[in-house]
């Protein structure tokens, strides 16, 4: 009879164990986690002054370079996550390798775009598949 009383204690010990830890959730993205940063076009020199670029200025106000033109904007977290608002740019006129770039850069800075963090890349990418990845700049 031993043998049935060792089953029990066992299904009681497993029943009263504590459920294995969840991992945590991944972090929120926050207004401060973006502010104060720089952010350039991944595969561009972020020596060269012509490299896409975004900047969190402040909380809410985003600047930046199209490659060709100046841009500057709102931006917020929503649920967790970056979002941003209507752009303004510059209209200098663009030809050549910069207008290809701005086209892909303003593509993807628009207002339905979903903006995730992967290691030190910022993604931009919209319900239609543009996608456009910017680079940590120290």
């Amino acid at each position: 009879m031993t043998r049935p009383f060792a089953l029990s204690s066992l299904l009681l010990a497993a029943a009263c164990a504590s459920p294995p830890a969840a991992s945590p959730p991944p972090a929120a993205a926050t207004p401060a986690s973006f502010t104060g940063t720089r952010w350039v076009g991944a595969g561009a020199d972020p020596g060269n002054r012509n490299a896409p670029a975004l900047e969190f200025v402040t909380e809410g106000r985003l600047a930046g370079y199209t490659g060709c033109n100046l841009m500057s904007g709102a931006w917020r977290i929503e649920a967790g996550e970056l979002r941003i608002g209507r752009l303004v740019t510059t209209k200098r006129m663009c030809v050549g390798p910069e207008s290809e770039v701005e086209q892909r850069v303003l593509a993807v800075l628009v207002e339905s775009a979903r903006f995730t963090r992967e290691g030190d890349r910022l993604v931009a990418t919209t319900p239609q598949g543009a996608r456009y990845e910017f680079l940590r700049a120290r």
